[in-house]
């Protein structure tokens, strides 16, 4: 459905950019037409003009010629003289025979007519060129005239271009500002759906995170109930086992049996410390009992002993009056960044930092191990999501940075207000 509406739009937007060019177009060449029109009426009229104006202007010097043939005598010369007038007369005539209208040319015919009449009766006269020059005035007076209609005609002409020119701006206005309002209302509704699908995915994240520390508060929870119950019951059960066997080996017994018997209790004094750790690392009893400082030094510690790597815990400040979502959040997340270091890093020291400020809480574990490429970090373990949801759900930040060859930092920054509301 949305491809269909898109590639409506776009074709619209295609007629509209096809047709703005072609209207400019159409309107540019019909203005052309029409001033080259204007300009061919205006040569015309005045190329007219002219040939009346030299018309008039021969008639004159004939009627001087024959008055000063009547003076002097001169007949020859005279006749010379006509001769060349009328030829010019002649020429001037087949001129305004080429640019008058066909309907004028019965004036013309009247003009050649007068014309030689005037030739023929200007010998005996003396040369009288009134009737002619009325006749000129007469042509003259209909070359206005045709100028006048010419005029009239291309003003229809651009009327008509500016008609076409207003219908098809109104038309590409309407088509623009439909394209415009319909790509607008569209988008409005896109967008109200990706506001509706924004807030669905904000809520949804919200619940997840809601269920994520929800589950994180349940496990931590049960971790502090199996750690109980290991040390509480178990431990208390191996430990009356240890007790037992220890009374039995001090009774006379022979030699085989007593090897077993400290066998059987050897085992039952490994099973003991291996619970006691295992209680230990689902959830030191020291962490509630002592406090966080405690619990990492502890910690630290534990990590050298099983891994062998040295670890230097620094503390600054005081940490043992955080509130109780930090302290777990900041004990895990060291717990699991050790966890990892021992794992991946092949590092040969790890440092351990914590420093509380006024309102944040800061905390790192750098190793200087083998690190990686923390660009190309594409995966993470269970360990790292716990640890990030733990972070962020008190508002906090973890960073991750390494390079290859240049051990692994792992940072997080805990805002104690966040904490306490966490808390609240």
């Amino acid at each position: 459905m949305r491809t269909h509406i898109w590639l409506s739009v776009a074709i619209s937007f295609l007629v509209l950019l096809t047709l703005v060019p072609l209207c400019a177009w159409l309107v540019s060449r019909e203005a052309a037409v029409i001033d080259a029109r204007t300009r061919e009426a205006h040569r015309a009229y005045q190329t007219a003009d002219d040939a009346i104006t030299e018309i008039r202007a021969d008639i004159y010097k004939a009627a001087l010629a024959f008055h000063q043939a009547s003076t002097t005598g001169d007949s020859a010369g005279v006749e010379r003289q006509l001769a060349t007038i009328r030829g010019e007369v002649a020429n001037h005539i087949g001129t305004l025979a080429a640019f008058l209208d066909s309907t004028q040319h019965s004036q013309l015919v009247a003009l050649r007519r007068g014309l030689e009449e005037y030739w023929g009766s200007a010998k005996a006269s003396g040369g009288q060129p009134e009737e002619v020059l009325r006749l000129a005035e007469r042509i003259d007076a209909l070359n206005e005239a045709n100028l006048s209609l010419e005029e009239r005609q291309i003003q229809r002409q651009q009327h008509k271009l500016r008609q076409f020119a207003t219908a098809a701006a109104g038309l590409l206005l309407v088509l623009g500002v439909g394209i415009a309002v319909a790509s607008t209302a569209y988008l409005a509704k896109l967008e109200g759906v990706s506001e509706k699908e924004r807030t669905r995915a904000e809520k949804a994240e919200y619940e997840l995170r809601r269920l994520s520390n929800q589950l994180v508060s349940a496990q931590e929870d049960e971790r502090k109930n199996i750690s109980r119950e290991l040390h509480d019951e178990i431990g208390q059960l191996l430990t009356g086992l240890r007790m037992e066997l220890g009374s039995l080996s001090r009774s006379e017994v022979d030699g085989a049996f007593r090897a077993r018997l400290d066998s059987v209790k050897h085992l039952a004094e490994e099973a003991l410390r291996s619970v006691r750790d295992l209680a230990l690392l689902l959830r030191p009893s020291m962490l509630d009992d002592l406090g966080l400082e405690p619990a990492l030094r502890w910690q630290t510690k534990e990590f050298s002993r099983r891994s062998g790597i040295p670890a230097l815990l620094d503390i600054q400040g005081k940490i043992d009056q955080l509130p109780e979502p930090v302290r777990i959040c900041l004990y895990r997340a060291i717990q699991e960044a050790l966890t990892n270091c021992a794992k991946y890093a092949d590092a040969s020291r790890v440092t351990v930092t914590v420093e509380q400020e006024e309102d944040l809480l800061t905390a790192s574990v750098q190793d200087n191990g083998k690190g990686f490429d923390a660009h190309h970090l594409r995966t993470q373990g269970l360990g790292l999501v716990g640890m990030e949801e733990r972070v962020r759900a008190l508002q906090g930040r973890l960073t991750i940075s390494s390079q290859p060859g240049k051990g692994t930092r792992v940072a997080l920054s805990l805002p104690l207000a966040g904490g306490r509301s966490a808390m609240a």
